[in-house]
């Protein structure tokens, strides 16, 4: 099961979270979340094992849940169903909910510090940029709506606004096909 060695890998990179896992060895647990079934047995370095056992608490996390944590929102009661042992779910919960993806961490040991630095750095320009991007459509919509009596635009301006958000989307799509490839060509010798 490929979900268990991403699951610990996770856990390895939240060294507090993992120590307090290691609490639970022999617990069996399984999350549910975006069609994903997980289910494992902590182990006494707080790590996933498959385990054919039943799951002593089972956590599910219902679509509305995934959608508040894409949108930067805190889930609510409403968005996470428990089941089994409810007082072990309610405590395994938020030890799971603070497991936090280093990539950083992961890009260094693949290609160095420096280069990682590189990578984490332009790729987070990028993402300011998409976001200034669609924070600026989105403004320019809002007031264009707000106008009392704004003008109908024709078939020839809603065309040309398409093909240059096209050649934006395309633009955009070939920086990161370059940073890809940055990303994936081999570290430079250094030289002894």
């Amino acid at each position: 099961m490929l979900a268990l060695p991403i699951i610990n890998h996770l856990i390895q990179q939240n060294r507090e979270t993992q120590a307090v896992l290691a609490g639970y060895n022999g617990i069996v647990v399984a999350v549910n979340a975006a069609g994903l079934h997980i289910k494992g047995r902590f182990n006494a370095e707080g790590f996933l094992e498959a385990s054919e056992r039943a799951a002593d608490a089972e956590i599910t996390f219902q679509h509305s849940a995934l959608q508040k944590v894409l949108q930067g929102q805190t889930p609510g009661v409403g968005d996470v169903a428990l089941a089994g042992d409810t007082a072990l779910a309610l405590a395994l919960l938020p030890l799971l909910g603070s497991l936090r993806y280093y990539a950083n961490d992961d890009l260094s040991r693949l290609f160095g510090d420096a280069v990682a630095g590189g990578i984490s750095a332009r790729t987070a320009q990028v993402a300011q940029t998409l976001k200034q991007i669609g924070q600026s459509l989105m403004g320019q919509l809002g007031d264009y709506a707000r106008e009392p009596e704004a003008p109908v635009i024709t078939r020839e301006e809603f065309e040309a606004w398409t093909a240059e958000v096209d050649r934006l989307r395309d633009d955009v799509a070939r920086l990161q096909a370059r940073m890809d490839k940055w990303a994936s060509s081999p570290p430079p010798q250094m030289m002894k």
